[in-house]
C-alpha cells in the first residue's frame, strides 16, 4: 500500500463509508487504504469496525491518512446515512450537524488550536517564489531542501512580517511525504517553526508537519468563539 513505516500503528483498512472528506477521497467507500493510527490509540484488531477522524497523508495509485481521532459507529447513529452536508436528525434542531460531523469538526479545530499553540509564528501569506537550497546529498531519506519565500498579509503569533524564507523538505521520501509540498502563488495559513541547526543559515523558519499548511480562511479557526 502506501509508502508508509509498517509498525503496530499501521493498518489496512477498508472503507465502508466516506462521512466527510475531500474530493479526492469522496469515492474511496469499497477500497482500502493505509491508515497510520494515533501514537495514543490502540490497534485495530482485524475484522473491526470504527469510526476514523483523519487527515490527508499522501494520495496516488494508493491512499494514505493518519489519525487524529475515532468513535464507535454505534454511538454515530444516523450520522452514518450520507454525510458531508448538514442534515436534520429526529428530534433535533433543523440544519443542525449530524453528530458524526459535528464531534469531527470540533476535533480539527482543537486540534489546529494546539498545533499552532506550541508553533513560533503562525501567519497568512501567499507563496512568492520557490528555490533549491542546501546541498543534494544523493543518499536515503535525503530531504531536498527548498525555501519558499512568502509575503505575509496577517500574523497571527510571532513576529514574521513583510516577506519570510521558510525551509521545507520537498522529498517524497517516507520520513518527509507527510510534509507539505508547495507551489509559488498559493495562498494559506501557515504554521511555522523556528528553524534550527545548520539549517538556520537558509531559513528562520520550516515547515515540519502535515498540519503546518492550511487553507487561509482556517485563521478564523484559531479564535475563540469559532468552530
Amino acid at each position: 500500500m502506501a509508502d508508509l513505516p509498517a509498525d503496530t500503528h499501521t493498518a489496512i483498512v477498508r472503507v465502508d463509508q466516506v462521512l466527510h472528506s475531500p474530493a479526492v477521497l469522496a469515492r474511496a467507500a469499497g477500497t482500502d487504504i493505509t491508515v497510520q493510527l494515533a501514537a495514543d490509540a490502540p490497534p485495530l484488531a482485524a475484522g473491526a469496525k470504527t469510526v476514523l477522524f483523519t487527515t490527508a497523508v499522501a494520495f496516488g495509485q494508493h491512499i494514505a491518512v493518519a489519525e487524529v481521532g475515532r468513535t464507535d459507529p454505534g454511538k454515530a447513529g444516523p450520522s452514518l446515512m450520507a454525510a458531508g452536508m448538514p442534515a436534520t436528525l429526529p428530534g433535533s434542531r433543523p440544519g443542525r450537524p449530524r453528530p458524526v460531523l459535528e464531534a469531527a469538526q470540533q476535533l480539527a479545530t482543537a486540534q489546529l488550536r494546539a498545533h499552532a499553540a506550541d508553533a513560533d509564528a503562525v501567519v497568512v501569506g501567499r507563496i512568492m517564489r520557490l528555490e533549491k537550497v542546501g546541498p543534494s546529498r544523493l543518499s536515503e531519506h535525503d530531504p531536498d531542501w527548498w525555501r519558499a519565500t512568502i509575503n505575509v498579509e496577517q500574523t497571527e503569533k510571532g513576529d514574521a512580517r513583510g516577506q519570510i524564507q521558510v525551509l521545507y523538505p520537498n522529498s517524497s521520501d517516507v520520513h518527509w511525504a507527510r510534509v507539505p509540498k508547495l507551489h509559488a502563488g498559493d495562498k494559506g495559513l501557515w504554521i511555522l517553526h523556528s528553524t534550527e541547526g545548520p539549517n538556520a543559515e537558509l531559513a528562520p523558519y520550516c515547515l515540519l508537519d502535515s498540519s503546518d499548511a492550511q487553507p487561509a480562511d482556517h485563521v478564523d479557526l484559531l479564535r475563540p468563539g469559532n468552530s
